[in-house]
């Protein structure tokens, strides 16, 4: 079964494809209007997008992919992220989370009597 085919199983809702359209745009790989048709130009934004995150190139919606551009059910795991051309994401040593520091403690002194 070729990808085209594959696609045509997953039957995407229009408004699905677009709001993976709308993530190509926002990463920069996918240029115009967010159309919700899976048409080659979003094809070929996706094949770009998962070749400079090392996933495996077919064009078509996979779940790595979705995930990485955060549209998956959950994010990526740091295993899986390869980040742009096959490196580590920002964040990917820390689970993909961004670390804050704790506040400092608040002093909790008692005035004098």
């Amino acid at each position: 079964m070729n990808g085209w085919q594959r696609l045509a199983r997953l039957r995407l809702q229009p408004e699905r494809v677009q709001e993976i359209q709308h993530a190509l745009i926002r990463e920069g790989y996918l240029q115009g209007e967010a159309n919700g048709q899976w048409d080659a130009r979003t094809h070929d934004a996706m094949l770009r997008y998962q070749t400079d995150h090392g996933f495996p190139a077919t064009g078509l919606p996979e779940a790595k992919s979705l995930m990485k551009l955060g549209l998956g059910s959950h994010p990526l795991p740091p295993e899986l992220d390869h980040g742009p051309a096959g490196n580590p994401s920002p964040g990917a040593a820390q689970g993909g989370f961004t670390v804050t520091p704790p506040a400092p403690p608040v002093s909790q002194a008692t005035p004098p009597s």
